[in-house]
């Protein structure tokens, strides 16, 4: 039997209309419940990391007597004004830093993710420098609180965490949120889990601009610039405990790009003429939220009901509104900042290089221009996008993108960052990441180096290599001699 058009009833349609204004105020900034990076010309930071107990190299769950609960019950100490408490459990801290030689305070929240990631946003700030100061000064709290503990932790910045051979291995934090998301994710892709619990990300948020033809002009050039960006960022080694020298690029992307097309990945129509904050919010309408919390802190499941559904039902606040704005994870989205979210977790210094770059590019009109026309903007649409993801997966430094060799718009990307970078300090930020683009190296690159130094492979490592598992070969093909009183073959076991 046909399905028939749901029918609004005139209250429905005009409850729809008022919430339409109320989340397209909180997408572009303009509402007061928008970011707080709206506020300023400045940007934030929130980088994610797993927290690794050393002396184990096993990750540090969320409850037991030293786990990331009472790491964040050492911290409260130090931020005893901004616990974050969620049905009540102890998932987060926050409050301000005001650093010596620095005359306005910076911002810090420490938050959750689903497998007790630990997600540090700092700022907004006009400086980098101040959003890298504020990170360390978090960093050796954290430091202080796992010593009061007399635990040895280590903050693990990589896109998937290399500590973990499944994602059953990861006890998710028990929220009610946490356990709505996983109950509707496990059935739209088979990395969900691996996604919630075992990535890690670099999210940087910048202001969004008025007039709105400007706002959507940075998304566009964000946008296009995604699967380069998320290629530059790589740096994961291990996927679901893999050999690292097997292990394909781009990992995390790959994992969340197969969790939930509708709700992940690009925004369909973002790289074409048109697009803006109307055609976002139109998407937005038609995703699944999955969940959704009140003001009065009640969370629910929205079962298989759209955001449009919801907005039909319900008057939304403006904080409900910009709570929405968060239920779908683009690789670009609008919150009432612009986030760029397709990077992994970087070491410290490098997410703040990384943010010198988006800031570099889009600076001003000459450094839109100079983007637009590196990579032909007015013929890129989401096919161009969509290839240029498949070429750096497959080709890494090889492939062409938008007409180009990577590694050339890579270079010119950066040059013109720089350009439009004020600070000398910023522009040392930016080019200490870049030296790795220079020489064909992205972060997995060095963490690669670096394993492979670390594990020399024994002569049977090497054969097992060549032969298989399991293989007999002989002595002499070893270039040694058998034992005494045994024959001259040798079998290859698993190691």
């Amino acid at each position: 039997m046909a399905k028939h058009a749901r029918v609004r009833t005139t209250e429905q349609q005009e409850r729809l209309e008022r919430n339409r204004a109320t989340l397209m105020a909180a997408l572009s900034g303009a509402s007061d419940e928008s970011s707080p990076s709206t506020q300023t010309s400045g940007l934030r930071i929130s980088l994610e990391r797993f927290v690794i107990n050393r002396a184990s190299d096993r990750t540090v769950p969320y409850e037991g007597s030293h786990g990331v609960a009472r790491v964040l019950a050492e911290l409260a100490r130090t931020y005893p004004e901004g616990q974050i408490v969620v049905d009540g459990h102890l998932v987060g801290v926050a409050g301000s830093l005001l650093m010596e030689g620095r005359e306005q305070p910076v911002e810090v929240r420490a938050t959750l993710g689903v497998g007790a990631q630990l997600a540090l946003e700092v700022g907004p700030a006009d400086s980098l420098a101040a959003l890298l100061d504020a990170i360390h000064v978090f960093d050796r709290h954290f430091h202080l609180a796992v010593k009061a503990l007399g635990r040895d932790y280590a903050l693990v910045a990589q896109g998937y965490n290399p500590y973990v051979s499944s994602p059953s291995d990861i006890v998710p934090v028990p929220l009610s949120r946490n356990v709505l998301r996983n109950a509707y994710l496990s059935r739209t892709g088979a990395y969900a889990r691996d996604a919630l619990r075992c990535t890690a990300g670099t999210v940087l948020m910048l202001p969004v601009r008025t007039p709105a033809a400007e706002a959507a002009r940075d998304y566009r050039i964000c946008a296009t610039l995604a699967p380069l960006l998320a290629f530059l960022t790589d740096n994961s080694i291990r996927l679901r405990g893999s050999d690292p020298v097997s292990t394909p690029r781009m990992v995390r992307s790959m994992v969340w790009e197969q969790v939930d097309p509708r709700r992940c990945g690009m925004v369909p129509g973002a790289c074409g003429g048109g697009f803006g904050f109307v055609a976002y919010e139109r998407w937005l309408e038609g995703t699944r939220p999955i969940l959704f919390t009140s003001d009065e802190g009640v969370t629910f499941s929205t079962g298989t009901d759209t955001c449009e559904r919801l907005m039909e039902d319900r008057e939304l606040s403006e904080a409900e509104a910009t709570l929405l704005l968060r239920s779908v994870l683009p690789d670009v989205r609008w919150t009432g900042s612009l986030e760029l979210r397709m990077a992994d977790a970087l070491p410290v210094r490098q997410a703040c290089g990384y943010a010198a770059l988006a800031k570099g590019l889009l600076a001003d009109d000459a450094t839109h221009t100079a983007v637009e026309e590196l990579v032909g903007l007015d013929s890129v649409d989401d096919g161009a996008v969509a290839n240029a993801w498949a070429a750096l997966r497959e080709q890494g430094w090889e492939a062409r993108i938008y007409g180009h060799p990577a590694f050339q718009v890579a270079h010119e990307l950066a040059a013109i960052a720089s350009r439009g970078l004020a600070d000398q300090a910023e522009r040392r930020l930016l080019d200490e990441l870049a030296q790795l683009w220079e020489v064909r190296y992205v972060p997995r690159d060095t963490l690669l180096a670096n394993w492979a130094s670390e594990h020399e492979k024994s002569g049977d490592e090497r054969a097992v290599e060549l032969y298989g598992e399991g293989a007999v070969i002989p002595y002499d093909e070893l270039g040694g001699e058998p034992p005494a009183g045994q024959t001259a073959v040798m079998p290859v076991l698993r190691p």
